[in-house]
């Protein structure tokens, strides 16, 4: 005859075993983070020293060289870009320069961003006027085309340089 002991550890290595399976589905959940406290930081895996950027440019006279925030520009100074990142990125850059009106200055027509590669030289070059003020150049990257001249979403990687003139 059998014991009842076996029937009883029999039922209750089932709810152990029920109760781990139960745990490892909860536990084993993708975490999706909130957009609104958690923003778009760039593709999973991609590299910080190679994240989507501008490399800016200014050419005074004959001389060329890279822009940084310690840099003071003067009227007739000329910006170029070039992009910076891991790999293809829709892009659009918006230049200020003192008092004037913020402008989209790439993509120079059409209605939604265009895609860019990595080291891909943009075909714009910027001149400084003589307004008194800073300029603000802000570059909007996103994984996705999106509306020219919408506001950025929690998708899009805004990154602004501000420089001073002289």
């Amino acid at each position: 005859m059998k014991s009842p002991r076996w029937g009883l550890r029999a039922l209750a290595l089932v709810g152990i075993l029920g109760a781990c399976y139960g745990l490892a589905l909860l536990v084993a959940r993708p975490h999706v983070p909130d957009p609104a406290t958690n923003p778009y930081t760039g593709r999973r895996g991609a590299s910080l020293a190679k994240s989507a950027g501008l490399i800016i440019r200014y050419r005074r006279a004959e001389e060329v060289r890279a822009l940084d925030p310690r840099s003071t520009l003067r009227a007739g100074d000329v910006l170029d870009f070039k992009v910076r990142g891991d790999g293809p990125v829709y892009l659009e850059v918006r230049f200020k320069d003192g008092a004037s009106p913020p402008q989209t200055i790439f993509p120079v027509s059409g209605a939604t961003t265009p895609q860019v590669s990595p080291g891909q030289t943009l075909p714009i070059t910027t001149p400084i006027g003589a307004s008194p003020g800073k300029v603000v150049v802000t570059a909007l990257f996103s994984d996705a085309p999106r509306p020219v001249g919408a506001p950025a979403d929690p998708e899009t990687r805004a990154i602004t340089a501000v420089v001073s003139k002289e």
